[in-house]
C-alpha cells in the first residue's frame, strides 16, 4: 500500500425535490462520479466541494448541515457527511491514496442544467436516483448515494 494521501473534497448534490443527483463523467478514470477534486491551498474542505461543483458542472450549490460546534472565538465549518480513503492512480502521482471528505448538498430549484468543464470531464446531468446502477460508477458508488438520499430527505 502506498503512503502519499491527497486530502480531497467532492459533493453528492441533490436538486431541490431530491429526486435527482448531479453525476459528472470523469475522463481520469473513466466513470461516473458526484464531482469533487483537491483541496487547494488556503481552502477548507467545503469550500473545495462547492468550487469543484461549480467549475465541474456550472451549478451553485450549498452545504446541506451546519458546524457542530460555534463559538465566537473560533470559526467553525460544517462537517463533512463522511470521510472515505481510496487508492487511485493517475499519470502525474501515480498510486495514491484519497482521503475524500463528502458533503451533501442541495442545488436552489432554479439550478437549471449542468454545463460540464470538458477539459476534466466529459458530461455532467442531473441522474434519477434510480437510474445510477445502470451507469459505469466505482462499486461503492450506487449504495453511497443511496445512503446519502435518505440522510438529505431527513435534513
Amino acid at each position: 500500500m502506498t503512503n502519499v494521501r491527497h486530502n480531497t473534497a467532492s459533493a453528492i448534490v441533490f436538486d431541490e425535490p431530491h429526486q435527482n443527483v448531479l453525476l459528472i463523467h470523469h475522463n481520469k478514470v473513466g466513470l461516473w462520479l458526484y464531482p469533487g477534486g483537491h483541496i487547494d491551498p488556503n481552502e477548507d474542505p467545503a469550500q473545495a466541494a462547492l468550487r469543484e461543483v461549480h467549475e465541474e458542472t456550472g451549478i451553485h450549490a450549498h452545504v446541506i448541515g451546519i458546524p457542530a460546534f460555534v463559538h465566537a472565538a473560533v470559526d467553525s465549518h460544517p462537517s463533512p457527511w463522511a470521510i472515505i480513503e481510496m487508492t487511485v492512480t493517475d499519470s502525474k502521482v501515480g498510486e495514491h491514496r484519497h482521503i475524500d471528505h463528502v458533503y451533501i448538498c442541495r442545488a436552489p430549484a432554479d439550478a437549471g442544467l449542468p454545463t460540464a468543464q470538458l477539459d476534466e470531464v466529459a458530461g455532467a446531468h442531473w441522474v434519477p436516483l434510480d437510474g445510477i446502477v445502470s451507469l459505469p460508477t466505482p462499486a461503492e458508488l450506487p449504495e453511497l448515494i443511496a445512503e446519502a438520499a435518505r440522510w438529505a430527505k431527513a435534513h
